[in-house]
Order: structure tokens, then sequence, then C-alpha cells
């Protein structure tokens, strides 16, 4: 089955084209594997999301999800667009600063935040999104000994149970994040912090999930957070400036996957929000959104070259690819759907049942199983969609293959924005010692 979404298109010659340009063409022109990007597309999608809330409530901020893709050709795309950043590491950080983006600009989530990142995060006034008890208490001692007051909010646990992957399934009471609401730790927090002459108290967060095609999960999440904005304001007197609603809404990757519209999200979600707010008196805070899948996800392809073909009677061929586990790990790790075509072949009709796999030492090591596609023969170029988002984010050297080069198209345009590596990048760091020399 043909699934191409409105941004691609098929050329005379049976090609996908990308932008404007021929996927076929791109892929003699940099190599395989490769990674394609449209710059456009990912525009499109900002510039839709960022409607989405800010139509429905005027205080609204976009922060793109770094962990996505944190390419500094697609941060800068939309850093160009206005959007702030949600960073979770020192390097994720510095590259938000690096294409632009200020530091007030910037939220800084994760469970394990080092002193270093921290003093990076407090001179550059980033809002630091706390975790724990101990790391307000080092938040604290930073800021004292720099002479800072450090930005802060409060990650909070909702338990929210959202239809996802488990391991992407972040809100549940027994996840690793936030401050546990039911047993009170998430209001101690906040008494803690009152207390402190080093932050300043500004917002609270909280996460459901990723990859979510249902508006119910964010409906829960703010009701549950607004509650808790109303209680704070109630027992410490503390308006907080900031609602951070986090990120996760997801993408249709299969066929029959049902798009979750960000306009519906927005249209209930802020309901709850513009209810409380009337009701508790509370003044209006500026909502922040952490979309990271949903604007890069379906503006990126894999191009992946056919080297051989193998026949198994009575069971699925197995075709063998250059790209494998090493450069897009989602079907490995989470028995991921991704779909896939020929992209020199588009207009001819999928009959034929295989199984696309890598080149790596794995019995886990595919992209796709069980997926029809024409008759595929070796120099054929696979192509994987919806792969922007924790794609060659999470790639991995598996065997010492070298991680893709990414390519960045606008219109009928295309650079390299990531080299693809070499013998030399995966062994610089190696060193053998002095006795074996």
């Amino acid at each position: 089955m043909l699934m191409l979404k409105e941004h691609f298109s098929v050329n005379s010659l049976g090609h996908l084209v990308v932008g404007r340009l021929d996927a076929v063409e791109l892929a003699e022109r940099f190599g395989t594997p490769l990674y394609v990007v449209d710059e456009q597309r990912i525009r499109e999608r900002y510039r839709r999301f960022y409607r989405a809330f800010s139509s429905q409530w005027s205080e609204a901020r976009v922060h793109y999800a770094l962990k996505a893709n944190s390419n500094m050709a697609v941060v800068k795309v939309l850093q160009s667009e206005g959007a702030g950043a949600d960073v979770s590491s020192e390097t994720e950080l510095r590259i938000a600063l690096k294409v632009g983006i200020p530091g007030e600009k910037i939220v800084f989530n994760g469970n394990y935040k080092t002193q270093r990142e921290l003093e990076l995060a407090i001179l550059n006034d980033i809002l630091i999104n706390v975790d724990s008890f101990q790391e307000l208490e080092a938040i604290d001692k930073i800021a004292l000994r720099l002479g800072k007051r450090a930005r802060i909010g409060f990650r909070i646990n909702p338990d929210i149970r959202a239809d996802t992957h488990p391991y992407i399934a972040v809100g549940l009471r027994e996840s690793k994040f936030g401050f546990d609401v039911i047993s009170g730790q998430a209001l101690a927090a906040y008494k803690r912090a009152k207390e402190m002459s080093s932050v300043e108290i500004l917002g609270i967060h909280a996460n459901v999930g990723s990859q979510i095609l249902d508006a119910a999960p964010f409906v829960e999440e703010a009701e549950k957070l607004m509650k808790i904005v109303s209680e704070i304001k109630e027992r410490f007197g503390i308006d907080l400036k900031f609602v951070d609603l986090g990120g996760g809404i997801g993408i249709p990757y299969k066929p029959e996957d049902r798009e979750l519209p960000p306009e519906e999200v927005a249209e209930k979600v802020v309901g709850v929000v513009r209810r409380v707010v009337q009701e508790k008196g509370l003044e209006k805070p500026t909502l922040l959104l952490e979309p990271g899948r949903f604007i890069v996800a379906d503006a990126c392809v894999l191009l992946a070259r056919v080297g051989y073909t193998k026949e198994r009677p009575g069971m699925p061929d197995w075709v063998a690819v250059d790209a494998g586990m090493n450069a897009l790990m989602r079907p490995a790790l989470y028995g991921a759907y991704h779909h896939i075509e020929l992209a020199n072949k588009m207009n001819q009709r999928n009959e034929h049942l295989v199984n696309v796999a890598g080149p790596l030492c794995e019995s886990g090591d595919f992209l796709g199983k069980d997926r029809k596609l024409p008759k595929v023969e070796p120099g054929d170029l696979a192509v994987v969609f919806d792969v922007g988002a924790y794609g060659l984010a999470m790639a991995c050297q598996h065997t010492a293959q070298p991680r893709p080069a990414m390519v960045l198209v606008n219109g009928d345009k295309a650079e390299v924005v990531r080299k693809r590596e070499t013998y030399e990048d995966l062994t610089r760091l190696d060193q053998i010692p002095s006795w074996l020399l």
C-alpha cells in the first residue's frame, strides 16, 4: 500500500521527489545510506503547531525538543522561525545557544543534570525544570556561588497513562521523572524552594509521553497541572509565570493511523487552562509547549541501497540494504513501524512480500518485516519514511558501521548538513596502551 504524504511527489521516471529533487539523484550525488530532510516541511509543521496554540492563547511559546533531532542545521531552521528550545544535555544546550536561541527561550529538562550543566544553565538564564529535591539543593548552592538567581520550574509526575510504547510513556507514577503529586512531594518542593534565596520560582512542567494520537491524556494533564497551579497560589501566594505542558503529539506512521491535529489538542487544553484561570482568579500564565516529533519526523527520509536479495521458499524474501539498526534504531528498539517503498520504483505495484534488513550481525537488525514492495533487485533504492525524529539522533556505530550523512533540501537546493562518518572518525578517540606498542 503506497503511503505518500502531501509534501512528497513522484516524477515522470517513477522516482520519489523530496522538495523538488529526485531522491535517486540525491543518492547518487551524496551516497547511501543518506538522511534527507525537507526544510520547508519543518517550517510548515512548526507554523501549524504554533498557530494552533497561539490562536487559542495569546501567551504561548513553542520550545522545540532537540532530543528528536539535534542537527545544528535543523535547529537553526527552527530558530529562524522564532522557536525556543527544550534541551536535556550540555551538548543540546550549547547547540541551541550557538544557533542563536537566547537563554531565556531555553528550557532544560531531565532527571540528571550534572554540576557543569547546571552552571552553564544558570549563567545563561535558562529555565531549569527541577526533577528532585537533591537537584534543587544543588541548584541553590551553585547559584549562590555564582551570585545569580536560578530560574526554575518543577517537573511533576501527573500519573497519566497514555496509549504508547512503555519506554516512552513518561507520565506514569512509576516512571523516573518528576515530583510525585499523590504523596505531596510536588507541593513540598515549591515550599522548600520558597525558602531559598538563590532561586526564582517561575513554572511547573509535566510530560505524559511521546507518540500520542489521542487528545485525552493532554486534557487530563492540563487538569492536573492547573489544579496544582491553583494550590500553589492558595498555599504559598506564588503566581506561576509558566505552565509547561511538554510535548508528545505523535504522527501517523502506519497507513491506518489517525492523525491527531494540534488544533484539537490546543482547543481542549487551552479550554481547561482558561476555565481554571478564570475560576481561581489566577494571573494568566504563558503556556510552553515542547514538540519534537510532530515538527521534524515526517520531514525526513532515509535512503538505503539494496545490495542483495535472498529467497526463502514459503517465506518472505530477505532484502539486504546498507542501513540497519545502526542508522535507524526504532524498529529494533520499540518494534516501531516505518513505511518503506522503493524510491526508484514508486509507480510499480507492491506485490512481493519481503523483510528489509540491514548489514549488522544481529537478527534484530531490520527496518521492516512482512512488507509488500515491487520486485526488488540489487541496486534498487529503498526509502524509509518518517525518520526525522529519533532517527539519526539514536543512531549508533554497531559493528563499527559509520553513521549516515544528512542533507538538507530546500526546493531545488541540497547541501550536506552532517558529514558521513569515516574510519578515522570512528577510531580517532581510541588509544593503544604503551605496553602493547
